[in-house]
């Protein structure tokens, strides 16, 4: 058989032609809800028990294995990996901390002033050690975290910014927990409203991590959901509670940017200074 040169040119090109970066989210996206859509329907099969663990929460792992598995020689270049725990800069586990005790000590507070009580449950009164709940935990956000924070928001950050992947990651993070639209628009909306803003402070807080970004974002999704099993029944469709925690986080969510911008504009003053001095 022979080729042309005009022919062989398009066969290369072809071959060497960059795979769109809308359809590798769109395959991650339809695997992960796939994925935890199945591992929905196994886990009553395999008894393992809702209040531990969430079988869900490792539909985004399966959608980052499909995209390595479909696209290895693009993965790279495309897929913006960082499994990293290392190096990891204290004082964003100490700034993290300190967001996550202000987000429910504000939320709190509300409570308090608007005279209802919050829906506290002792981890001796939960059906299992509370040990291997915290565990499960930390596992199962890792899972989620694999692919919302370790592919999704870097990937999309490298491309249209910091906060409007953080936006889009929020959204489409808070549309993936399918289950909230059962408690009606108004609760769904709010859930979603909850997600952007945690989607928001993570990217932040991630946008110039060097390690660590698993551990990070691990951390704070699993200090979240134990801190909503004890202390708020916000799964029971209360509209008050996911409100005053989505307001919460949101309002934690703009002292971050504000923050970090003030920090950027300093840094910038300074190069500017520095390089005009010279």
């Amino acid at each position: 058989m022979i080729v042309n040169k005009e022919g062989f040119d398009r066969m290369r090109s072809i071959k060497n032609r960059k795979t769109s970066l809308g359809l590798i989210i769109l395959v991650y996206y339809l695997v992960t809800s796939i994925g935890a859509l199945l591992l929905g329907f196994v886990q009553p099969a395999l008894g393992v028990p809702e209040v531990v663990i969430q079988l869900t929460q490792f539909g985004p792992a399966l959608g980052v294995l499909s995209i390595l598995l479909l696209w290895p020689r693009e993965r790279q270049q495309m897929i913006n990996l960082d499994f990293r725990y290392w190096p990891l800069k204290p004082r964003k586990l100490i700034s993290l901390a300190v967001l996550i005790a202000g987000t429910f000590a504000a939320a709190w507070l509300w409570y308090a002033v608007t005279g209802h009580s919050v829906a506290y449950t002792s981890p001796a009164s939960l059906s299992h050690p509370f040990w291997i709940i915290v565990v499960a935990q930390f596992i199962g956000a890792a899972g989620e975290e694999v692919g919302w924070r370790c592919f999704l928001q870097p990937t999309l950050q490298s491309r249209i910014g910091t906060f409007p992947a953080s936006i889009v990651v929020g959204i489409v993070w808070g549309v993936w927990h399918i289950g909230v639209f059962a408690e009606g628009w108004v609760y769904a909306s709010l859930f979603i409203l909850f997600a952007v803003a945690l989607s928001v402070i993570l990217g932040e807080l991630l946008s110039d991590a060097r390690g660590g970004r698993l551990l990070l974002a691990t951390s704070c999704h699993a200090l979240f959901n134990l801190g909503l099993l004890l202390w708020f029944n916000e799964e029971d469709g209360s509209r008050l509670a996911m409100g005053t925690l989505a307001t919460a986080c949101a309002i934690a969510a703009v002292i971050v940017m504000a923050i970090r911008r003030g920090k950027r504009a300093g840094t910038s003053a300074v190069h500017l200074q520095t390089k005009s001095a010279r």
